[in-house]
């Protein structure tokens, strides 16, 4: 929650946040949903106890119910964690992906679950695109051609068919650094 109450964050348009594969990214997501109903139990199960343990606080002292306030406050700023990934105006999940059968299949999967969770997903990005001049050779000429049927089963996925599609190229060297992350934001945000 700090990269969006922090006022240093407001200079920028877009926080980006490069996240982990498909499965570490869905439970990343469901995170605020578990802790929010396993905070919730924690403390209805702290409200039971506290009235049959009234008695024994009056013998040794009063109870800390700083821990109470603090698990409250965890769980307030879960709800808000969720409610952000939700929030149509402020985020937006972009898949990225590149040109295989595989990992087309997994961004399907990964786009119903979104779409399954309501978190806003209007974009597909795929990476590493090789133009149609890489048939100089035997090698390139083949690996053009599967990504041009990976490219077109996203088309006729029922999943991916609605996103807006972003095709990136295949660089000879790695994108790092600010120039080259620029360059490459300037090409995938045009």
């Amino acid at each position: 929650m700090q990269f969006v109450e922090a006022q240093e964050y407001n200079m920028f348009s877009r926080i980006v946040f490069d996240t982990a594969p498909t499965g570490h990214t869905l439970r990343l997501l469901s995170l605020p949903d578990f802790l929010d109903a396993s905070i919730g139990k924690i403390l209805k199960l702290k409200q039971k106890l506290a009235s049959a343990t009234s008695a024994i606080k009056s013998v040794f002292g009063q109870e800390d119910t700083q821990k109470s306030d603090k698990l409250e406050k965890l769980r307030e700023r879960m709800v808000k964690v969720r409610d952000l990934f939700r929030d149509t105006e402020s985020t937006e999940f972009i898949i990225v992906t590149i040109p295989t059968f595989m990992a087309v299949s997994e961004s399907s999967r990964l786009c119903a679950s979104l779409k399954k969770e309501n978190v806003p997903v209007r974009r597909l990005i795929v990476n590493q695109v090789l133009p149609p001049s890489a048939s100089d050779c035997k090698f390139c000429a083949m690996k053009r051609k599967d990504q041009t049927r990976a490219l077109d089963s996203i088309r006729s996925d029922p999943e991916l068919m609605t996103l807006k599609t972003v095709q990136a190229p295949l660089f000879d060297l790695e994108i790092r650094g600010v120039p080259a992350l620029r360059f490459m934001g300037e090409m995938v945000w045009k």
